[in-house]
């Protein structure tokens, strides 16, 4: 007697529901859309509003420290640049880190120069305050392009460190487990609701010059004056 021939893969029921959610992810439409910007647009409201909404209901529920407005431009370019080298896991969360380091590093050594200035505390603001966020902005700049993880939102944090905000561990704990939590969040809206190869851990140049778009490689239109100066060197 022979054996019941096993379904091929491409006629079972989960390859059909797996192919029909397909359709309805962001590569999907910037392939077959030619207004991709209209696309691009609603496909960062939804992750964009999911991602800071959830962190939100965490730290309400929680009563925890994760809410800081560096949140808002890194999630931005993880959402809508998701392929670029910035927007990779590796860049957010370790130039953050960095920056959280330099502005604690920062204000504490210049409390410890000039103790009667009082710079633990965030009111004071004067020329020992300068020095420290002066300090702290060349500190992760160079951080940044020494380990070549640059991520511009995460001046922020070291701005916030400089400044005296970060005035226990609990504030420090929240800001990393909120980049954690939005790096997550990332990996799964992009994989899932963009269908894209988002990076685990590091970026891929190869996988940018791809999907130049999505990582902010488009080429810019030529301006007036470029069109012009184009124009007279055709005429030499």
């Amino acid at each position: 007697m022979k054996k019941p021939k096993s379904p091929v893969p491409q006629q079972t029921v989960l390859f059909r529901i797996i192919a029909l959610l397909t359709q309805f992810q962001l590569r999907h439409f910037m392939r077959n859309i030619k207004n991709t910007r209209t696309v691009l647009i609603v496909f960062v409201f939804l992750e964009g509003a999911i991602a800071l909404g959830t962190i939100t209901m965490v730290a309400y529920l929680t009563d925890l420290p994760l809410l800081f407005p560096q949140l808002g431009p890194s999630a931005f370019i993880l959402f809508y640049t998701p392929m670029s080298m910035s927007a990779s896991p590796r860049n957010c969360i370790l130039s953050h880190t960095m920056a959280v380091v330099a502005g604690l590093f920062s204000v504490h050594l210049l409390a410890i120069i000039f103790p009667e200035a009082g710079l633990l505390n965030y009111g004071v603001l004067d020329w020992h305050r300068v020095a420290a966020i002066a300090l702290a902005m060349g500190l992760i700049s160079v951080m940044m392009i020494a380990t070549q993880s640059i991520h511009p939102p995460a001046a922020a944090s070291a701005l916030i460190a400089a400044m005296g905000y970060l005035e226990n561990p609990v504030q420090l704990l929240g800001i990393l487990s909120a980049l954690v939590l939005l790096v997550l969040e990332a990996f799964l809206f992009n994989r899932l609701l963009g269908g894209l190869p988002y990076p685990i851990w590091r970026p891929d140049p190869k996988v940018s010059q791809k999907y130049r778009i999505l990582a902010g490689l488009q080429e810019a239109k030529t301006t007036f004056w470029g069109q012009l100066a184009d124009k007279m060197f055709q005429q030499r």
